[in-house]
Parts: structure tokens; sequence; C-alpha cells
């Protein structure tokens, strides 16, 4: 596949955090920055702007994971480009019209510059967000929208959320975000045309591989048009993680001498990080995944090591009938105290 004309985004830091409460060790974070200019990846995210305290680690609660070291580790004349993302929930916290200049306010003591924010925000929500992007780009930042779970959208509201980004004016992407792990290919490729031919701004995908498509769904909507492709180093992310960076990278192109540093990086910091994490595909994964439950639910039945295979079976059955595709704790513990009967 040529590379010419994608943008490779890789946001280990900002969806492998799920795991690891936003807290990574100084080393990989050095190691990471200073490997990414030479490897093809043309965006870093860096992690989360809240505007509501979370008791979230350092790269969940930006700038205060952004410290002088990090400047200093990446090498001279790089040409990266660092996104943080928002999300929209978070944004009601705020005046729509005061957003841009209170993220510039918190992000100014930061050791690096941001350019791009990228607002995660779910398909139907996209209105309640218009004037925050505005703000955003009048305090210079170039936006990127996010479409939480838009593989649950029908033809209609598919429509009508084109109709919202385009009224949301200037973008730089449009990502179809495959939030639950619930895309297959043919439905990739047909949401990337629609955004392609429905709005202006450039298409992006961001998957999951709860049913092992997510490398398979990014080559297929860069196929149909998408040219912003996330992905995260070891497919280290939420629920059962992202396209891996060294896989879409090594699709592009990428030659053992220019993957070198990245496989390093993967060998000494995240194989120690997926042993004690496990992330990656798994029937349970793929249950959800095929039944629009929200990744969250799977981790926590993961993490519950008292459960047998019955019991995670049995909860997830529960989810799968109670329309799951939002993360409930209260929801949660009934499936749990459904599963232990």
């Amino acid at each position: 596949m040529d590379p010419n004309g994608l943008t490779v985004l890789d946001c280990t830091l900002r969806d492998g955090g799920y795991y690891t409460n936003w807290n990574f060790d100084t080393a990989l974070v050095e190691e990471y920055l200073a490997a990414c200019p030479g490897l093809g990846i043309d965006v870093v995210e860096l992690g989360y702007v809240r505007f509501e305290e979370g008791g979230f680690g350092p790269y969940g609660q930006l700038p205060e994971g952004l410290t002088p070291n990090l400047a200093d580790a990446l090498p001279a004349g790089h040409r990266l480009r660092f996104a943080v993302m928002v999300d929209g929930t978070d944004l009601a916290a705020l005046p729509a019209d005061e957003v841009g200049r209170e993220l510039k306010r918190k992000l100014e003591p930061g050791s690096l510059p941001v350019h791009i924010v990228r607002v995660a925000v779910r398909y139907d929500k996209v209105a309640a967000v218009t004037g925050a992007i505005a703000s955003l780009r009048e305090a210079g930042y170039a936006v990127c929208l996010n479409l939480m779970q838009i593989d649950l959208a029908t033809d209609d509201e598919v429509t009508s959320c084109l109709a919202d980004v385009v009224a949301a004016g200037p973008l730089e992407a449009v990502y179809v975000a495959d939030s639950l792990g619930s895309l297959r290919p043919h439905r990739a490729a047909e949401l990337v045309r629609r955004f392609q031919d429905g709005q202006q701004a450039a298409v992006g995908i961001h998957a999951h591989d709860n049913q092992g498509f997510a490398l398979h769904n990014t080559v297929t909507a860069a196929e149909a048009g998408a040219t912003w492709l996330d992905g995260t180093v070891h497919g280290m992310g939420r629920g059962a993680g992202n396209t891996r960076t060294e896989q879409l990278l090594a699709v592009l192109g990428g030659g053992p001498e220019r993957l070198q540093p990245l496989m390093d990086l993967v060998v000494r910091h995240f194989h120690p990080l997926m042993d004690k994490y496990r992330w990656g595909p798994s029937g349970l994964y793929a249950i959800a995944g095929m039944r629009d439950v929200h990744p969250t639910y799977v981790q926590r039945i993961e993490e519950n090591t008292g459960l047998g295979a019955d019991e995670k079976l049995s909860a997830l059955g529960f989810l799968a009938q109670a329309s799951a595709s939002g993360f409930s704790a209260a929801v949660f513990d009934e499936a749990l105290a459904h599963a232990r009967v």
C-alpha cells in the first residue's frame, strides 16, 4: 500500500492508558518518542485533557505527563505533530465558547506543543459539541472528530450525523471509530465512502480488535479512501486493543531496518505490559463485539479472577440482552449477580 497521502496516528499513550490508568514508565515514553519520527508515524496522541478531576494518571490528565525530559528525548529536526483527545461529555463542564481558551491555558505548561485536538463524541451527539469545536479552532487548534459507535447508526442516522458534521465547520479529519469492536470490513468501507462523499474533511479509521479485524478494517478503510489511520504499539488499547502500529507500518512498506527500533520497544516494554494486562482478541471480546457490548464490561469480567468460564459467559449473555453499548457500574453489578445465581 502506498503511504503517500496517508497520516499515521499513534495513540498508545491515550488508548493504552485504559489499562495503566494512564501511568507509563518514563523510559518507555522517552524511547517511544525517540523512535516515532523514524518509523513513519506522523502524529502522536499524548493522552487526554480533562476538565474535571477523576483520579487519572499523568497521561490521562494532561499536561501532567508532559515533563521537560520528553522534549529532550525527541531527535532534532523531527516533524511529528502532537494531538490530545477530549471527551465530548467532559466538554459540558464549560461554556462552549470558553473550551478552546481553557484547553490552551491548561496545556501551556507542558513541554510539547499540541497541534491537534480530537473530540470523541457519540455519532448522535455531534450537534452538542459544535460550539466547542468552533472555540477550539479559534484557539488555533486543528480539530478532528471521532464518531464513537458509528457502526450502530442506521442509514438515516448516518445521514443526520453527516449534516451535523458539515454544520460543525472545517475539520482536520472525521473518524469512523469502532468503539465496540463490532465493525466488519464491508461496513468500514461503506461508512468511509459515506463520510468521504458527504463532507469535506479527510476521513480516518480507529479500529478495535475484538474480532481480530482491526488491521483488516484499517486496510479496507484505507482502500475505500480513509487517509488518517490509527494504531497503537503492540495493539495496546481499551478492551481487546487496537490495530498494531508495527503491523500497519509494515503493510505501508516499512522494512526490517526501519521497524527495528519499534520492535525493540515492543520486546523491552510492551511484552511485560501485555503479560500483566492481557489485552488482545479473545472469545469474550469477540462475543462482546458481535453483540454490541461495551468493551469495559469484558475488561472488568476478565479482572474478576473469581469467575469461572460459565459465569463469564452468563454475565456476558446478560449484558448482550441489556443493550449494554455504554458502560454502567450498576448494570455490571447486575450482570455479576445474574452470573452467580
